[in-house]
């Protein structure tokens, strides 16, 4: 009975180990046709795991997520999922009711800022990375948490991490604000709002500008922005209300190109660029209904 007893004993322990050891479910996923999971060749369905590695096929596949979060991956998409976010490597994503759900590109890491947010990141090449907001916005920020950009919804940003020595530099555009003996700007590209400091600052208030400048990671911004950028360099190209400020010709023009210092080397060839966080960011063309490559890529990037 003794014996008997153990042997009862033993069989639960090793069942109750079993259990512990058991990856956790994150959701289940489903495809029109074949698709890899961990490495395996599976059709029609699958069960997910925290880390787990999906590679569609040809057909289309959907993501359900036990926290709420819903992913159409493309044709030859690639990532790694968790329950709080997806290691996109290649392809397109498609996400839905994701508050609280990140999906990584590049080294950034895109947001849905509400429950009802719905967004299209789709990487282009190896440099470039595209984020849509269909509905609801999303926020972008890099590996160190400073925000990059606020997609609004119905616009579209492309994206292209810089080289370290291109990083360095703030390149923003907008219009120059006082509040309170602080000094602040909304870039015109990425929508993100900043506190400027530097020499000569009054006299631009009201007018555009064109900042050049480092980040101040030891400061800390007022109430309203999300970083301090130190300026280098001020242009004004204009006054808030359109019009061409005076001696501002060349300013003008090097907006209209994004500036000739902010474009160059940054790889993204649109019209109006800005850097944010290391991070070159511009409009792509038509907002949600561009597609193909932007004016400028090279064949590495589409």
């Amino acid at each position: 009975m003794k014996r008997f007893t153990l042997q009862i004993l033993g069989a639960l322990i090793l069942a109750l180990g079993a259990a512990v050891a058991a990856p956790a479910v994150i959701g289940t996923v489903t495809a029109t046709g074949s698709f890899r999971l961990n490495g395996d060749t599976v059709m029609a369905n699958g069960t997910l795991t925290e880390g787990a590695v999906i590679e569609n096929g040809l057909g289309s596949l959907s993501v359900r997520l036990a926290g709420g979060a819903r992913l159409s991956l493309s044709a030859g998409s690639r990532g790694k999922l968790y329950s709080d976010r997806i290691l996109l490597s290649k392809g397109e994503a498609l996400l839905q009711r994701g508050f609280g759900f990140d999906v990584e590109a590049l080294g950034l890491s895109i947001r849905p800022e509400s429950a009802t947010s719905t967004g299209r990141i789709d990487l282009m090449g190896t440099k470039q990375v595209r984020v849509a907001a269909l509905t609801g916005s999303f926020r972008v920020v890099n590996a160190l948490g400073v925000l990059v950009a606020n997609v609004a919804a119905g616009s579209a940003l492309a994206f292209e991490p810089q080289t370290p020595t291109l990083a360095a530099a703030t390149h923003i555009t907008g219009t120059l604000t006082q509040r309170s003996g602080h000094f602040l700007l909304t870039d015109q590209v990425t929508h993100v709002t900043v506190e400027v400091t530097g020499q000569g600052l009054q006299a631009q208030v009201g007018q555009i500008v064109q900042v050049i400048g480092t980040l101040n990671t030891s400061a800390t911004p007022v109430a309203g922005a999300s970083q301090v950028i130190a300026a280098t360099s001020v242009q004004t190209i204009g006054t808030a209300a359109g019009g061409a400020a005076a001696g501002s010709t060349g300013g003008a023009a090097a907006a209209g190109a994004g500036g000739a210092s902010a474009g160059a080397g940054i790889g993204i060839g649109v019209t109006a660029i800005a850097i944010v966080g290391g991070v070159a960011a511009a409009a792509t063309l038509g907002g949600l209904a561009a597609s193909g490559a932007l004016p400028g890529q090279s064949s590495e990037s589409r």
